[in-house]
């Protein structure tokens, strides 16, 4: 059967594969033709980019003005985002030409609660697998491409029927209790899900933080790849290793980075991380 595509062409300041290998979505595999396939919102896609032409297979265009449109961020001029944070310093500016392609993912805020909880102390193959192997057993059955099954994100009423040790078995670690209990609050709206996208950066991690495997880190990936907070600042080994080498920050408390973040990359310097990030992760430095 022939699936449906939706192109768009001049896509400025968009590259797939930096958009799926940055770190902020785990359910985006490389194609042997170059282009990643990708389950979010129950749907799947495969993503292949010729130059500023982007071409969807898997979506049409009720699609992408429903979905798609918001996920990538498509209403956001990086463009002029970039040109706002150039010129501050010689190692954000390298890391913007590096990573210039990278957009800050819409995700689903529950998909993104479980996955950063996965996430923690935790490497990327490994997050992926289990993931994929949570979504295979509780989740929903999408379609089969290529002879690959895709399933979609298990809701929490769908998750909440594993065990501890149902979820042991899907490669999660000791994460096991953490996303058992978590799944548990939120299906009871002990933590109320629709709330936190519409409270501010802080009230909304301190409501996160409530949830048990959740930090700071967390909550702040969470904040920045689902609810469109992009003043939350992300801090982990990496970060921390800019800040204190480049930067000169002494203090890395959530406090002193918050405020520093805030005040020398201004309000979107949740993207200004993910451009550092990406960058200290791929040159090693």
């Amino acid at each position: 059967m022939m699936r449906s595509e939706f192109v768009i062409e001049g896509v400025k300041k968009f590259s797939i594969e930096q958009i799926a290998e940055s770190g902020q979505a785990f359910r985006w595999e490389k194609d042997q033709n170059g282009g990643y396939t990708g389950v979010a919102f129950g749907k799947v896609i495969n993503v292949i980019q010729e130059k500023d032409k982007v071409i969807i297979k898997g979506a049409n265009k009720e699609d992408h003005q429903k979905i798609w449109k918001n996920y990538f961020d498509m209403d956001r001029d990086y463009g002029q985002l970039i040109k706002g944070l150039k010129g501050k310093d010689i190692h954000l500016d390298s890391a913007i030409l590096f990573g210039e392609g990278i957009r800050i993912l819409n995700q689903d805020l529950w998909e993104m609660i479980i996955s950063f909880i996965i996430s923690g102390n935790n490497n990327i193959p490994r997050i992926k697998k289990s993931i994929d192997i949570i979504c295979e057993k509780y989740g929903d059955f999408i379609d089969e491409i290529d002879g690959k099954k895709y399933y979609s994100f298990p809701s929490p009423s769908q998750l909440s029927i594993a065990t501890v040790d149902d979820l042991r078995k899907c490669g999660v670690g000791y994460r096991d209790a953490y996303i058992h209990k978590t799944t548990k609050v939120i299906l009871e709206k002990q933590v109320d899900l629709d709330l936190i996208q519409n409270m501010n950066l802080e009230d909304a991690r301190k409501e996160l933080k409530k949830l048990t495997g959740v930090g700071d880190k967390v909550a702040d990936c969470i904040l920045l790849f689902s609810c469109k907070k992009t003043t939350a600042f992300p801090v982990d080994t990496w970060v921390k290793k800019i800040l204190t080498t480049y930067y000169g920050l002494k203090k890395t408390s959530v406090k002193e980075v918050n405020k520093f973040a805030i005040e020398y990359f201004g309000e979107d310097c949740g993207i200004a991380q993910q451009y550092l990030f990406y960058y200290i992760r791929n040159q090693n430095l």
